[in-house]
């Protein structure tokens, strides 16, 4: 059997002060990912809005979700058939939603995945 090291029993051990839940909440809220998620979150909101003014009735309802990266928008659509009507309707008449996305920007239209698998 190894012999193993004896464990450090000269440091004590270190002693934290208990928080209290206001000072959570502050630290975890001010200028931390939480603020720019949602202020990332009414953006995407401000964006799908303009795109849905932009679009027929018909397909409005049909959009799931828009997601500006980069050089790209995607837009999701609940199925193939609705996603495949939304690319045509994209491709003739490309949305205005500056300042977020320029018309040089790639438009992608995907399915947005349901969580169910087949086999």
């Amino acid at each position: 059997m190894p012999k193993y090291p004896s464990r450090d029993k000269t440091r004590r051990p270190r002693v934290v002060r208990a928080k209290s839940s206001g000072e959570l909440l502050q630290r975890i809220t001010s200028g931390s990912a939480l603020a720019a998620i949602q202020q990332s979150a009414v953006a995407i909101d401000a964006l799908r809005q303009r795109l849905l003014a932009q679009l027929p009735e018909a397909l409005r309802a049909h959009v799931t979700g828009v997601i500006a990266k980069p050089g790209e928008l995607v837009v999701f659509a609940d199925s193939a058939a609705w996603a495949s009507r939304l690319k045509l309707t994209l491709a003739d008449a490309p949305p205005d939603l500056a300042p977020e996305v320029e018309a040089t920007d790639r438009v992608t239209v995907r399915v947005m995945p349901t969580g169910e698998f087949r086999r």
